[in-house]
């Protein structure tokens, strides 16, 4: 066709308006996301766009380990890949262990011994050319990174090769890692370790201060690790030289671990009693398209393990732990084999992607996830479920946790509750567990939109929004979604973005392309705009109740009907509901027959009190419930309080330390029980005046004193 000044004319009109078509008009788009799209690094159905790209390395590291002095020092080749389109002038270079350096920003407070001069740099070169680390001559460090002006650039395809030789302290401050007694220690961010510079926003040059998490590029990883030896190291990545390294009985039962279906004791209590001893203290380690390396050691840790079969192929698990701890750490293997089983064939149902896993078990403490590894602070079935799971996220898919932990800790809150209640507690159903934890921030001014960048948040709200916040937004989406369309919308999620870096809008793009939904009714309120949570029965006449919806962040309906004759009767609704108004209405069976009803008693709600039939402050009158039962109480199992006071003329129970609040409903005189039925409390009386009290959860019981 010829190409008339009238045609150019229409095709530049038309060409605009799909320009504007194409831009998101439903909730903000931040600069950064929206120059993604116009590069086509990504795309607005939420899959990698065609020019995706991201930069990776490969690592060859020689490490040694000094326990009696709590140091190590290495010395490591790195050889970094810019596949990206920019050519770069400098390096970013990470030196996690200098948070530890003296004036350095911290977010927790350290031992003073553990205050040191940080990563002590021997030799650094560049691509064979040595670079001086005297000041002012193109190497700086600022915080936690390190920052070389390259003497050349480097173009895009190219690749550059740097070596460098260090030591530091390994801390007995442990946030993720240091050293947990004497003789255990867990590494991690113990390495320099190059930058991302991603698509998004350049070099990652978010300073670590233990608050954030983290984001790091692909690599392959080449480890030997040396270590007295007495003491054994598992790490992340496969084990290269087992037969060389371990004895002939632990190396057959090695070996037979790695088939089994029942757990194995590679090295056992009754060996570490009698002077275990490796042959060889240099362990050969190799893992690919990992984002970590991480590695634990001790002289005196059980090592149990098993196979679990993935996808047709076996993946070996690990659990290691003190000996003091081998009765309650019986099961944590089997229990590790289970939950790979149910990640990979049911929720999400992508097979676990690595050979191994392994479970570093210290007394005290958390969890924290590292590539095939975690370190948990005991053998609890929830911290090694959700520990687990964060193979997927952040490690799988590689989410940046320093500005989006809600990415990947909400999803491993979120699937630790669906994998504990459906397969190791039968439990049935959709489940909003932990939503009572959102009660002490939602719709406050902490309550910051989620698309806040986590780098923003603090100790008021960081915890809200990586965890419970999310974990809850995901069950609302998978209860309005359904099961299957859920699970084939996370499941294509994962798949898309295996080994890459999605954004928030990768993920809400890829849920509304999959389920062919427009989901803005749930992203617009709940991710990019301030609101709560306000939910009330509007009325209950003629067998209809009408429940209202005041807050501005949509919630699922759930209706509890207790009859007169004691049964009860339980009926949902989606959040989605709410997109055609601000009430809903549902037809109550044998409505002349009602007791009580309750609606969205196990869900946050601001004013939760009208959401209940009769009235709840109707329930007191029917007992007598002692005057001294309010006052302070402390915990016999914790160092924290217990308030209990009078709120609305009900009891209102409050553990700050815990960040829990809410009222409670008398079952008797003494007996209680949270709104949303979790929480039973019973207050004992000694000689006529009440003395104490005794909680009992789903997973804990705990005994307080009045004071």
């Amino acid at each position: 066709m010829k190409a008339t000044p009238i045609t150019l004319l229409f095709l530049f009109l038309i060409s605009g308006s799909l320009s504007l078509t194409a831009q998101e008009t439903r909730f903000f788009v931040p600069r950064e996301i929206q120059q993604a799209y116009e590069a086509g690094t990504r795309s607005r159905d939420g899959k990698p766009g065609p020019k995706y790209w991201h930069n990776t390395v490969d690592y060859t590291i020689e490490v040694e380990v000094f326990p009696a002095e709590k140091k190590l020092a290495g010395s490591e080749t790195a050889v970094y890949y810019n596949n990206s389109p920019d050519a770069l002038d400098r390096l970013v270079v990470r030196l996690y262990h200098d948070a530890f350096r003296k004036a350095n920003p911290r977010a927790f407070r350290v031992r003073p011994d553990d205050i040191t001069e940080g990563v002590e740099i021997t030799r650094l070169a560049i691509n064979g050319e040595e670079y001086s680390l005297e000041p002012r001559q193109g190497v700086s460090r600022n915080a936690t990174n390190m920052t070389i002006r390259l003497k050349e650039r480097l173009e895009p395809g190219a690749k550059l090769t740097m070596e460098i030789d260090w030591a530091q302290f390994i801390p007995e401050t442990t946030v993720r890692t240091g050293a947990y007694d004497s003789t255990a220690f867990f590494i991690a961010y113990w390495y320099p370790q190059i930058a991302v510079y991603d698509d998004i926003f350049g070099w990652d040059d978010l300073a670590y201060d233990f608050s954030t998490e983290f984001y790091n590029n692909l690599g392959n990883f080449d480890v030997k690790i040396t270590a007295p030896k007495n003491f054994t190291v598992l790490s992340t990545g496969v084990l290269q030289n087992a037969e060389a390294v371990l004895p002939d009985e632990a190396f057959q039962r090695y070996r037979q671990a790695k088939t089994a279906a029942e757990t194995i004791a590679v090295i056992s209590p009754e060996e570490l009693e009698n002077g275990y001893e490796n042959r060889s203290g240099t362990w050969h380690y190799t893992a690919e398209k990992v984002s970590d390396f991480a590695f634990c050691l001790s002289d005196h840790y059980c090592w149990d393990a098993a196979a679990q079969e993935v996808d047709g192929r076996n993946v070996l698990i690990s659990t290691y732990y003190p000996v003091e701890m081998a009765e309650s750490c019986q099961e944590v293997t089997a229990n590790q084999q289970k939950m790979m089983k149910h990640f990979s064939e049911d929720v999400p149902g992508i097979p676990y992607p690595y050979p191994e896993f392994t479970t570093f078990i210290a007394d005290g403490g958390g969890g924290m996830e590292y590539p095939m590894m975690a370190n948990n602070g005991g053998p609890g079935l929830g911290v090694t479920v959700h520990e687990m799971f964060h193979t997927y996220f952040p490690m799988y898919v590689r989410v940046n946790e320093k500005r989006f932990a809600w990415m990947d800790e909400g999803w491993a809150d979120y699937n630790t509750t669906v994998i504990t209640n459906r397969y190791f507690r039968g439990k049935e159903g959709f489940d909003f567990e932990g939503s009572s934890q959102l009660t002490g921030v939602l719709g406050t001014i902490s309550d910051l939109p989620l698309i806040t960048s986590t780098q923003f948040l603090d100790f008021s709200n960081y915890g809200y929004a990586s965890y419970p916040l999310p974990a809850f937004i995901y069950a609302m989406l998978h209860h309005s979604l359904g099961e299957e369309t859920f699970l084939k919308c996370y499941r294509e999620y994962i798949r898309r973005w295996a080994y890459k870096s999605p954004t928030p809008y990768d993920f809400f793009y890829t849920f509304e392309n999959v389920s062919g939904q427009d989901l803005t009714w749930l992203w617009d309120p709940w991710f990019f705009s301030f609101g709560t949570v306000d939910m009330s029965i509007a009325s209950f006449k003629k067998g209809k109740l009408t429940a209202s919806k005041k807050g501005a962040r949509p919630v699922p309906l759930f209706v509890k009907v207790e009859y007169e004759d004691g049964t009860v009767e339980e009926m949902d609704a989606k959040a989605s509901v709410w997109q055609k108004g601000a009430t809903y209405e549902m037809d109550i069976p044998n409505p002349k027959a009602v007791k009580s009803i309750s609606v969205n008693a196990g869900l946050p709600d601001e004013e939760p009190l009208d959401n209940f039939y009769p009235p709840l402050s109707q329930r007191y009158a029917d007992f007598s419930v002692p005057e001294d039962v309010t006052g302070s109480y402390q915990f016999n199992e914790f160092p924290v309080t217990a308030e209990v006071s009078r709120k609305d003329g009900l009891l209102f129970m409050e553990v700050p330390a815990a960040g829990f609040q809410f009222y409670l409903v008398p079952e008797s005189q003494t007996e209680f029980v949270s709104l949303d039925g979790t929480i039973n409390i019973q207050f004992q009386a000694e000689e006529g005046k009440t003395s104490g009290l005794s909680v009992k959860t789903p997973d804990m019981q705990l005994t307080a004193n009045k004071q």
